[in-house]
């Protein structure tokens, strides 16, 4: 549902545009390229959906019901425009923002502890990137952009148990993937993971 700071956002885009349209980027623009990166894998790409939603979002601000969350709302306009490219161009996009990892401070005493979180997180980007495009998104959707299996079932037009259905195989997807990078070698000193 949409909460008390969504509606401000609304009624503010409503009263002035431009004004809204800066607090709208400045609240969620950061989310967007997040959701959009790790459903892309390509800067330039990503920063061009989400540039595309939030123009979007602009001109149909008053088809917003409230139904949903702003957030979600807007994710489904991102994930219609990421689809509509994707057939257009037939394109095998990656998952997960590298960067996110690399600027959370290094909170971890231990030296060896802190490269076997970024070896794993490696290995994670790496198995999701191995998923079809539509357990992709729905792996992203869940569990890094925190939307509920009916949230994702509404935005992807798809019944709820097939979403968990979804998430069901990209989990055993990415444990199948794991298995093997470990059984390969795992991570190469040059930051590469060994799937061979």
């Amino acid at each position: 549902m949409c909460t008390k700071g969504d509606m401000q956002i609304w009624e503010e885009i409503q009263a002035d545009p431009e004004k809204g349209a800066e607090r709208l980027v400045a609240e969620y623009g950061e989310r967007l390229y997040a959701t959009a990166f790790r459903i892309c894998l390509n800067e330039t790409d990503a920063e061009d959906l989400v540039q595309r939603t939030f123009v979007q979002v602009l001109r149909r601000i008053g088809s917003f019901k409230g139904d949903s969350s702003f957030v979600t709302w807007m994710c489904a306009i991102l994930v219609n425009f990421y689809r509509m490219d994707k057939r257009g161009k037939a394109r095998n996009a990656l998952v997960l923002d590298e960067t996110e990892a690399d600027e959370r401070p290094d909170t971890d005493p231990d030296p060896a502890e802190s490269f076997a979180r970024r070896d794993e997180a490696a290995v994670l980007r790496a198995a999701v990137a191995h998923l079809p495009a539509v357990e992709r998104e729905t792996v992203v959707l869940h569990y890094f952009d925190g939307l509920s299996v009916p949230q994702i079932a509404r935005l992807q037009g798809a019944p709820e148990g097939t979403v968990y259905y979804r998430l069901h195989e990209a989990r055993a997807s990415i444990r199948k993937f794991v298995a093997k990078v470990l059984g390969a070698g795992g991570i190469q000193p040059d930051g590469k993971v060994n799937a061979a």
